[in-house]
């Protein structure tokens, strides 16, 4: 992704980047014999496949959104044009007899109804594993600056309150913006405008 230059991507060079900053990060994990762990494979040991969690009722029931097939589905197509953006590439750069003949997963497997609720008393579930992931919180931040979803309105970093930037969010100013290897790029940008907004802003001392 780094060499096909799928991380330098520019966030204004995208149709849609209130979209692109929703798509979750690739999950990566390295073995020594390049395995494939995916949904697939949790499938194969025994893990049952179910939709975000949506509520508990009443009497302890769990509720699911009824998304996870269309999620999954979403998910397996934007997986497939990334590998086929990668294998381009290869080809334009003359890499085919250096590299393995392009590969595609198989689509998620699911059950055809994935349950919309479950009693955990009587599935016989002992241990739940809480993983909801973290979401930025800007309270103290006194400034309005927030969005109608508590997220901080910007362009590129640059926030609508004058003097105030942002670092390290998801596609800020690149696809790699949230990663340690892409926030080097950005501090650059922004350094920039920074050091302009304060020329022009910063009263010069008298000799």
């Amino acid at each position: 992704m780094d060499r096909s230059g799928v991380l330098d991507e520019r966030y204004d060079r995208v149709d849609d980047i209130a979209r692109a900053r929703r798509v979750p990060s690739l999950q990566l994990a390295g073995t020594p014999d390049r395995s494939t762990l995916d949904l697939n494979s949790l499938t194969d040991i025994g893990v049952r496949l179910v939709g975000r969690l949506a509520g508990i009722t009443e009497d302890g029931k769990a509720q699911f959104s009824g998304s996870l097939r269309n999620m999954c589905a979403l998910s397996d197509l934007k997986m497939r044009r990334l590998l086929d953006l990668i294998d381009e590439w290869a080809r334009a750069n003359d890499l085919d007899d250096r590299a393995e003949p392009p590969d595609r997963l198989p689509p998620t497997r699911l059950e055809e109804a994935p349950p919309l609720g479950m009693d955990f008393v009587r599935s016989g579930i002992n241990t739940i594993v809480w993983a909801m992931g973290n979401r930025p919180d800007y309270s103290w931040l006194e400034l309005p600056v927030l969005d109608r979803k508590s997220k901080v309105r910007h362009d590129g970093g640059i926030v609508c309150s004058p003097g105030v930037y942002l670092m390290g969010m998801p596609f800020l100013r690149r696809r790699k913006s949230a990663l340690i290897d892409g926030a080097g790029d950005d501090a650059r940008d922004l350094s920039a405008h920074l050091a302009a907004y304060l020329d022009n802003n910063v009263p010069r001392l008298s000799a």
